[in-house]
């Protein structure tokens, strides 16, 4: 191969990667189709569920009697809660939309940067996570940013939770152990790595 064939090689090569262009400006990180779609695929997922379980138990469950699916183990029983997942401070309503709000735009912002399929899942568990809660405390009484979310499920000496709460659960303990493998979030550009930026 020619000097100059292998240097058209190298900049098409940057152009994917993030490299410096014939101008020697770095250029920017592609976006990664895959890691977007899974993202948002799991997110509006994880969302679609949340809403779905608590227009069913609200409109069959709440106001009777709870629902015993195992015994004293699991119980489908409807409540209001004011607070963030699992029941937790419940005067902080306002505080927990808005930083449901900012956790919402974070991962959107840093999704166009993921390069792995497990970072992808992780943030999409808590984006729905996150956005869930957030319909209820915008949709739901007493007022908009002061809605209390529906809890229905109910598990023996713990707190009532919903789908929202899980998915905010199964994406931390999924970005935790991502960290803790060293797998990077997001796929840096070989320029960056060479020169320490």
């Amino acid at each position: 191969m020619e000097l100059g064939e292998r240097a058209e090689a190298g900049d098409g090569r940057a152009g994917v990667t993030g490299g410096r262009d014939r101008g020697g400006h770095t250029g920017s990180v592609p976006v990664n189709t895959r890691s977007v779609v899974v993202l948002a695929g799991t997110a509006l997922l994880g969302i679609a569920l949340d809403q779905a379980t608590k227009v069913l138990v609200v409109a069959t469950v709440e106001g009777k009697p709870p629902i015993r699916l195992i015994g004293r183990v699991l119980t489908i029983n409807v409540s209001r809660n004011s607070g963030a997942a699992f029941s937790f401070a419940p005067a902080a309503t306002v505080l927990f939309s808005g930083l449901a709000v900012a956790i919402a735009v974070l991962i959107i912002i840093k999704a166009p940067r993921l390069h792995s399929a497990g970072w992808a899942v992780a943030l999409g568990l808590l984006l729905a996570g996150a956005a869930g809660n957030l319909c209820d405390r915008l949709l739901r009484a007493p007022g908009i940013g002061r809605g209390a979310v529906v809890d229905f499920i109910d598990l023996q000496h713990f707190a009532t939770f919903n789908v929202a709460d899980s998915c905010l659960t199964c994406g931390t303990v999924l970005a935790i152990l991502l960290s803790l493998r060293g797998i990077p979030m997001t796929d840096p550009s070989p320029d960056h790595a060479a020169t320490g930026d």
